[in-house]
């Protein structure tokens, strides 16, 4: 302890004498020559109008220290500004004699730090990025006060040093950020004692012309009423270990940098290794491989059929490459803590979500092992939030750094994992709910998270902006992270052949604690870690465990841990938290509390239909689609309707012609019946009526045409397409002939009246019904039915409510529409009906994890000419 505080003073007097003697220039005269100087002292380009002085701090002190002055500069003129700080010395008539070393307080490249205000010990200013106001940044310049939460001495003197390196002051700064989720077009402030107001112009053409809020600046909170999407956020300066602030300090120093750091650690680490080694052949009788007819390492192969219904859960056991396993090595089991958060029992009981082994894959030591946490990605939702230090954003503010406070979050997160690097060690992008901390990567191993939930890995292509995935649109990726290469991809780890798997030197690749993630051909997420590891021996883990790609995340003691979580209440600190091995150097409020890197965490899934006018929604009775823990119909009952809701993806429809139906004598065989493996699948049979004789109405059934579509304008299409997959659009007079021409294999097509078109009411609200079926972007199915006929406007505004863009009314003209015969109920479905009927028939529900592919990959570099 003695040492160590030798070595900080050591440290503080070297910061101070810098600090003495780093100033710059000949005395300035006037505010142009202030602003000259304070550019030659950054290296920015400084405008007089964008300088803001502190308040002074008395004669004697603005003389011999200097006062502190905030600007804005920019490495180019009009170019994106950031803001700094700066002492200049003042003689007793105030006049500037010169600038010490300025700071930069926000380092955003792309971000334009703006309207910046001073007021007694506060400072305001907003930030714009992309043409939009992205957030607004609150400083208490008497320094960081309740955010600063280090305690001990040691790491008070350490808070001091860092604050001093970086702010120019031992006390900090106090900072709160507020973050837009919907960006302003301006941002006006007003900065009082007290508090922070702020106003939004928005674009008129949005509906909303201005917004606005109130800061309080001692508390670092909102004051009600605020408008929604709008986020205050404290700084936090956490408590670091020794060893990583002296690292983390001496790699900020610019005559020293990062490479003398990563010298010493692959000595440190090599040194390690070679004593494990040593003492492993000493003590132990050798362990042998089993041979190539008993292990070989598998490659994978597309078994996602096979046992769908199951989601291949848990995973199967893996096969040791060794000849004498160890006890449990390969065994998949539940973790024993008896806590850990489970889906609430809709039903049959849900399986665990969790379940974890080890295995071996190191060929040179046996005694190594790579923890594995295999996820159920039908039972939870992956989330990521970024730290409150890293990645450094290029503009905005940094992250929450901690699980969101709404309890509607907290209360469902089972656990959270490490993310990847530092921003200094790479650069590689990341996206949270839409706002580019930092952008993407080509080529970099990615995880992207969409807005329907589901997760995706694979390899960014050329593009730089978000977007550019088979199959995905840009607007359905929510956020993503990247970090390195690929450490798997198919059956091969390690593709692109990379020998440095973090800031090593170059052509090593050290043993020491390494994470990273995986995805399996299931769709089901994996999370490996080991504390004696290379990149290469992780790579080999996901490979046995049946992964497709992996990408490695964070290395190195106190940087990398799994946390299973159960929070009641944060205040208080209501929760269990326990990490999944004893030997992870993290803190077990990490993640909860606050933590300075990015990192991910994993909600339980709500299966429940959003709300829809108070009405309480209930699983359905009768059969659910598989699994039936987690159910796929839910029922709902307003005043006067019986709502049924089907979630995304959980079953898929086919139409069937009724018996009555009026025949066309064009001789085309209409389908009446399901296949065999469709009439082993229905959930339900919903009746459409059928069409009268004198007004028949088109219909379509196993790609041939039953009865033509008829000229209307306010008459829709109900599709089922070959795959199932249901879709609503209106019908008129003019593409009649060209419905007819364009219908593929096995689709079935029927003619309704249509109720909802793009958001909106467009059937006349004098008309009556029983029946209306309707669908939301999203995917979810809603049929709205009534005991009676009522009005079809009735229908229309419970729809829309529930989200649907496109309805139709369920009435072709005659027989009974809206009938529903449900599985498992007194009234199940028949195989043929008088009336044309929606079947629809159970989808087993699937992990949500996937490989994704870029639309522009990157090429592989040559190979090297010998």
């Amino acid at each position: 302890m003695r040492s160590r505080l030798i070595f900080i003073a050591v440290l503080v007097g070297i910061f101070g004498a810098a600090a003495a003697c780093s100033t710059s220039g000949a005395p300035p005269k006037d505010v142009e020559e202030l602003a000259a100087a304070l550019g030659q002292a950054s290296g920015m380009v400084v405008k007089s109008d964008d300088i803001r002085w502190e308040p002074s701090r008395g004669l004697l002190a603005d003389l011999f220290a200097g006062r502190f002055v905030l600007f804005l500069g920019s490495e180019r003129a009009s170019g994106p500004r950031d803001v700094y700080r700066a002492r200049v010395r003042l003689s007793p008539d105030g006049t500037p004699l010169d600038v010490a070393a300025p700071h930069n307080l926000t380092s955003t490249p792309l971000g334009d730090d703006h309207a910046l205000v001073v007021r007694g010990s506060h400072a305001a200013f907003a930030t714009s990025a992309f043409g939009q106001e992205q957030s607004i940044t609150a400083l208490d310049l008497d320094g960081e006060g309740g955010e600063n939460v280090t305690r001990s001495f040691a790491d008070r003197v350490m808070a001091w040093i860092t604050n001093l390196q970086q702010t120019g002051s031992g006390d900090g700064i106090g900072r709160v950020d507020v973050t837009l989720d919907d960006p302003a077009e301006r941002a006006g402030l007003a900065l009082g004692e007290k508090s922070l107001d702020v106003t939004l112009d928005d674009d008129p053409r949005r509906g909303t012309k201005t917004r606005s809020f109130r800061l309080d600046l001692d508390k670092g909170e909102l004051l009600p009423p605020s408008p929604s999407g709008v986020h205050a956020e404290a700084g936090q300066h956490l408590p670091k270990r020794f060893i990583f602030w002296c690292v983390d300090t001496v790699r900020a120093v610019a005559w020293i940098g990062p490479m003398p750091v990563a010298w010493l650690e692959e000595k440190t680490f090599a040194l390690r290794d070679t004593i494990k080694q040593t003492a492993f052949k000493i003590t132990s009788n050798g362990e042998a491989l089993a041979g190539e007819e008993d292990a070989p390492l598998p490659s994978v192969l597309d078994a996602s059929q096979a046992s769908a219904d199951l989601g291949h859960w848990p995973p199967s056991p893996i096969r040791s490459m060794w000849k004498t396993p160890e006890p449990g090595e390969g065994e998949w089991e539940v973790p024993k803590q008896p806590w850990i958060k489970k889906l609430p029992t809709m039903g049959e009981t849900p399986p665990s979500g969790f379940y974890r082994t080890f295995v071996r894959t190191d060929e040179e030591r046996p005694y190594s092992r790579v923890l594995l946490v295999a996820m159920d990605m039908r039972q939870f939702d992956l989330e990521m939030e970024a730290g409150s230090e890293d990645p450094k954003p290029l503009t905005g503010p940094p992250g929450a750094g901690r699980i969101p406070r709404d309890p509607a979050i907290f209360t469902r997160v089972a656990a959270a994992f490490n993310g990847g690097f530092k921003t200094e060690h790479g650069s590689y992008g990341m996206m949270l709910n839409r706002r580019v901390l930092l952008p993407p990567v080509p080529g970099a191993a990615t995880i992207i998270l969409t807005k329907d939930a589901r997760f995706g890995m694979g390899s960014w292509g050329t593009n730089k902006e978000t977007g550019g995935i088979a199959g995905v649109e840009n607007a359905d990726i929510l956020s993503f992270r990247q970090n390195l290469d690929p450490l798997l991809d198919g059956d091969k780890v390690n593709p692109a052949g990379r020998t440095q798997w973090g800031f090593t030197l170059p052509g090593t690749s050290m043993q020491t604690e390494r994470s990273g993630i995986c995805v399996t051909d299931a769709g089901h997420l994996i999370y490996a870690w080991g504390d004696d590891v290379s990149a290469t021996t992780l790579g080999k883990a996901m490979k046995l465990a049946g992964c497709i790609y992996g990408m490695h995340l964070d290395m190195n003691p106190h940087h990398t841990g799994f946390l299973f979580t159960n929070i009641t209440e944060l205040r208080g600190r209501k929760y269990n938290s326990e990490l999944l091995s004893a030997k992870m150097e993290i803190d077990n409020a990490r993640y909860i509390e606050y933590a300075p890197k990015d990192f991910f965490y994993l909600t339980l899934h709500d299966p429940t239909p959003p709300p829809l006018d108070g009405a309480k929604w209930e699983v359905d009775a009768g059969v659910q689609p598989a699994p039936a823990w987690m159910p796929g119909l839910w029922r709902a009952k307003t005043t006067s309707l019986d709502v049924l809701e089907i979630e995304p993806s959980r079953a898929s429809f086919r139409l069937r012609a009724g018996t009555s139906e009026p025949d066309a004598k064009t001789g085309t065989a209409r389908a009446y019946d399901l296949s065999p493996d469709d009439a082993h699948r229905v959930l339900f049979a919903l009746s459409l009526g059928a069409s009268s004789p004198k007004h028949p109405r088109g219909l379509v059934t196993d790609g041939r045409v039953v009865l033509p579509m008829t000229n209307s304008d306010r008459t829709g299409v109900l599709a089922a397409s070959e795959d199932g997959k249901l879709s609503i659009s209106a019908l008129s007079a003019q593409d009649t002939v060209s419905r007819s021409a364009a219908i593929a294999a096995h689709e079935d097509m029927a003619q309704l009246p249509m109720l909802v078109d793009d958001g909106k009411e467009v059937l006349p609200s004098q008309g009556k019904a029983l029946a209306a079926l309707g669908l939301s972007p999203q995917g979810r199915v809603f049929v709205v039915r009534a005991g009676a006929a009522i009005a079809t406007s009735e229908f229309a505004t419970a729809l829309l409510r529930a989200g649907c863009t496109q309805a139709v009314v369920l009435d072709r003209g005659a027989g009974s529409p809206g009938a529903m015969a449900r599985a498992g109920t007194a009234t199940p479905p028949r195989s043929r009906n008088f009336d044309t009927t929606l079947y629809a028939m159970g989808k087993p529900l699937l992990p949500r994890g996937f490989r994704f592919e870029p639309v522009h990959p990157v090429e592989p570099p040559a190979p090297k000419k010998k």
